[in-house]
């Protein structure tokens, strides 16, 4: 439409043209009136010429700033939406098929799971199930979410947000609902992964509000290649029990996070979880959450659906980097306050626990203070059958105290493609000494190296992992095929390797194995963290109640689980 529209008053012109200069003999013998009232005319052309060619100029400039802004806006819609897709195929084993319960009946003592008068329970004096090699499918750290920012008005400070939702790819979502534990988290829900809002400016940094990983975690996640794969160093760094949950490295309700810009190559991260738990001893869950604090479910420690298994109420921490050429440098700590262990006390009839009399029953002179008795006797009315091969949990007066942890460690990156991390750990937890025998929170030394090398063109990759968890002061030994002659000796050593192939830089194809080699009473897995599918040292054995008697899952101690994995990563 455009092109008829100048087409037309050009065409008028040019003919004007042409009339006046094609006829010379008749423009000489006009008269000069003639001539002017042509010029005029044909000035008034020209005119209109301009004005709509004007015109044109400025509709096309609107059109073009308007598709401008639409596709700047769209291109910044998509560029929120960010994502991890990754699925493995592993095969892994427990690594105790082999073994054989310690004889404390030998001792005439009962001593608890696995180790009871008369026939064992489950699978008798070995541990019950398919304790070998099992193949199976898992998704590990895959999450769809968004994220974008906002200027607040004319200032330089931005409005910032998150929501994001970890999945898992290869099975439905739902409730993690076992014969041991129940878990109210839908997997696979929006604001199941970092969730938060905040504020942020390059002069003074980030201040975060929600659902998030804290500086603890997160200050040395570049220290660990096999983040999400099995043997990455959640195994054992910020895993205080051996088991595959991780106490030090969980993402936290409630948090606070305030994250600094650097200076000079330094740079600080702090962080506070709010506790909102009515509960003293952190029994139930806190107000606003549908789990316990702690990465602990409801029922996990065998109890009833409490959180007497490592849940907390406040927590505090922070780090402080320093970053230069190839070289990294972090120190990180984090607290948690009166984390509540009274689970510890399943199996207080053990031989270990000599110190409990009356531990048995609850019901013999002199019962020990330690114990939670009240609790105990009130299940015992009213379950009176389970009770008979229950034992009762710790008292939380004594058993709900802090706990943490402190790390440093470093990293240095050489220019023909070599990385070397270093990590040193100590975890402790406060408690009185009259409790101190079955403390397994407190580990003064953990200790993890990566080397890691990009092959020449970058697409290929491999790296070594070691990590060392040292002995704690004490057992809580009537959870698990425990000792008593190898007290101080739940030490662990884990190896890994990988090898990654980038097909570009959003997908790559990874190999990987692992192997965790537990020593005396420990029981440290393979797979924790992101991994989905963990393998640890629990046997399948169940029971249809949940009580004091540990009669879910048995933890065989001085397994050596195995695994290999190979799977597909996408990054959007």
């Amino acid at each position: 439409m455009c092109a008829r529209r100048v087409f037309r008053p050009l065409a008028a012109l040019l003919a004007a043209v042409v009339v006046m200069f094609g006829y010379p003999s008749l423009t000489v013998a006009q008269s000069s009136a003639d001539q002017d009232a042509r010029m005029k005319a044909l000035q008034q052309q020209l005119d209109e010429l301009n004005k709509q060619l004007k015109a044109m100029k400025e509709d096309q400039a609107k059109t073009s700033k308007t598709v401008s802004t639409v596709d700047k806006a769209w291109n910044t819609f998509i560029k929120g939406f960010f994502g991890t897709l990754d699925v493995s195929i592993d095969a892994t084993t427990k690594g105790m098929s082999d073994f054989v319960a310690y004889p404390y009946t030998s001792l005439g003592v009962n001593g608890g799971p696995p180790y009871m008068q008369g026939p064992a329970k489950g699978g008798g004096a070995h541990p019950y199930g398919n304790v070998g090699w099992m193949g199976m499918m898992s998704s590990n750290g895959s999450n769809i979410g968004y994220r974008g920012t906002h200027q607040i008005g004319t200032s330089s400070v931005d409005f910032i947000y998150q929501v994001s939702a970890s999945i898992d790819m290869a099975a439905a979502p739902g409730l993690a609902n076992t014969w041991t534990k129940s878990s109210n988290t839908v997997q696979g829900a929006i604001g199941l992964g970092d969730t938060f809002i905040g504020l942020r400016s390059k002069s003074w940094g980030q201040l975060r509000f929600g659902e998030m990983y804290t500086p603890y975690k997160t200050s040395t996640d570049r220290l660990n290649p096999f983040a999400g794969m099995l043997g990455n160093y959640s195994t054992i760094i910020g895993n205080s029990g051996g088991d595959n949950r991780i106490e030090f490295g969980t993402r936290q309700d409630h948090v606070i996070a305030y994250l600094s810009p650097s200076f000079s190559g330094f740079s600080f991260d702090a962080s506070y979880g709010f506790a909102q738990n009515v509960d003293p001893y952190n029994t139930t869950l806190p107000l606003g959450s549908v789990d316990c604090a702690g990465a602990n479910n409801p029922g996990s420690g065998n109890l009833f659906l409490n959180c007497d298994d490592g849940a907390w109420s406040y927590t505090y921490g922070g780090d402080l980097k320093f970053e230069t050429g190839g070289l990294y440098l972090v120190a990180a700590y984090e607290l948690h306050g009166k984390v509540n262990r009274s689970s510890d006390g399943i199996g207080s009839n053990n031989p270990f626990y000599g110190a409990l009399p009356g531990s048995a029953n609850c019901l013999a002179p002199n019962n020990s203070p330690l114990l939670d008795c009240g609790t105990f006797l009130a299940f015992a009315g009213e379950f009176p059958q389970a009770a008979a091969v229950s034992t009762p949990p710790f008292n939380p007066y004594y058993d709900s105290v802090d706990e943490w942890a402190a790390k440093v460690g470093g990293q240095y990156h050489f220019a023909f493609g070599l990385t070397v991390s270093y990590l040193w750990e100590k975890l402790e937890r406060k408690l009185p000494a009259v409790m101190e025998f079955q403390d397994e929170r407190t580990r003064p030394n953990a200790q993890w190296v990566a080397v890691e090398y990009e092959l020449p063109g970058g697409a290929d990759r491999v790296a070594a992992g070691f990590a060392h968890a040292g002995a704690t002061p004490g057992d809580p030994g009537g959870q698990h095929n425990f000792n008593p002659n190898l007290v101080g000796q739940n030490r662990a050593n884990m190896f890994t390797f990988a090898y990654w192939h980038k097909f570009d830089k959003q997908l790559l194809w990874y190999f990987d194995w692992a192997e965790t080699l537990n020593y005396g009473n420990a029981h440290y897995d393979i797979g924790a963290g992101s991994h989905g599918i963990k393998t640890d040292c629990h046997d399948a054995t169940h029971t249809p109640f949940i009580d004091y008697s540990s009669a879910g899952p048995t933890t065989w101690g001085g397994c050596h689980p195995q695994g290999i994995s190979t799977g597909l990563n996408f990054k959007f």
